[in-house]
């Protein structure tokens, strides 16, 4: 059995979706029971995708890291709220890749530098029995984020940016408009004693402190989470934003960085 191990971001579940969906070569999905998984494996179940979850990743059995046979994906999905503190990101994916590392052939991170904070991840995890790698461009690049990942790579990224001539514009894909309405920076909101009202104040002078005149509702040509529309639009109305509509997002990065994983441990012959 081959196990690919997955360490998630929440913003990028949709993703992982698609590309389980697509691999017929897939013989079992687990899913860590971690509090963070519900809305994960919901969409599984939307589309008849079988699979069983496990409360903890260490109660999984060690892999003796020879790859052969079936394919196991296993999806491991972390706090969202660890993106409002980049070095808390960095320090809880450090430490949970040693505890993930024994039970699986290789990881694949679907996180982004986020902050610049893991973009020596692979190197600070070399280990050949268990490979640790991040999502990348074509260029070899590792992607900025979650839209960087959505909009192809960096070069895309910053020619999208560019073409705003200047005007603020918030970019915001399907899942992250699901959380972006009701949780937008919102975290930390209780360990701070913020109230709503506190946290939308401080919220709002962000965007305007930083010239955020406009949200976009970026297509990415998956259509998993509901209420998009309704979620930007609530948004925009909530912060004062016009919302434009904004093509070009697709998936060809994530299948080409799956592709080169999976090909890693089951290797054509």
């Amino acid at each position: 059995m081959t196990v690919m191990g997955i360490l998630a971001c929440k913003m990028l579940q949709d993703e992982i979706v698609y590309l389980i969906q697509k691999d017929s070569d897939i013989s079992e999905v687990i899913v860590i029971e971690n509090g963070e998984h519900e809305e994960f494996v919901q969409k599984l179940e939307s589309f008849n995708i079988s699979y069983r979850t496990v409360q903890d990743v260490k109660d999984l059995p060690d892999s003796d890291h020879n790859c052969s046979g079936c394919l196991t994906l296993v999806v491991w999905q972390l706090d969202l709220g660890l993106h409002e503190v980049p070095k808390m990101l960095k320090k809880r994916v450090y430490e949970e890749i040693p505890v993930f590392m024994p039970k699986a052939d290789a990881i694949f991170l679907f996180y982004g530098l986020c902050g610049n904070v893991l973009a020596d991840v692979e190197s600070d995890f070399k280990n050949d029995a268990c490979p640790v790698i991040i999502l990348r461009d074509k260029d070899g690049i590792i992607i900025d984020d979650c839209i960087g990942g959505v909009l192809g790579g960096r070069e895309e990224y910053a020619k999208v940016l560019k073409s705003f001539h200047g005007v603020g514009t918030f970019i915001l894909t399907p899942m992250y408009a699901s959380y972006a309405v009701k949780d937008f920076f919102g975290f930390g909101q209780a360990s701070a004693g913020f109230t709503d009202q506190q946290m939308f104040e401080l919220n709002k002078f962000m965007f305007e402190s930083s010239g955020y005149k406009q949200v976009a509702n970026l297509e990415t040509g998956l259509h998993y989470t509901p209420g998009v529309e309704e979620n930007i639009q609530s948004f925009a109305d909530k912060y004062q934003l016009d919302v434009i509509q904004m093509s070009g997002g697709h998936q060809r990065l994530f299948e080409d960085c799956y592709k080169k994983v999976k090909n890693r441990l089951m290797p054509k012959e």
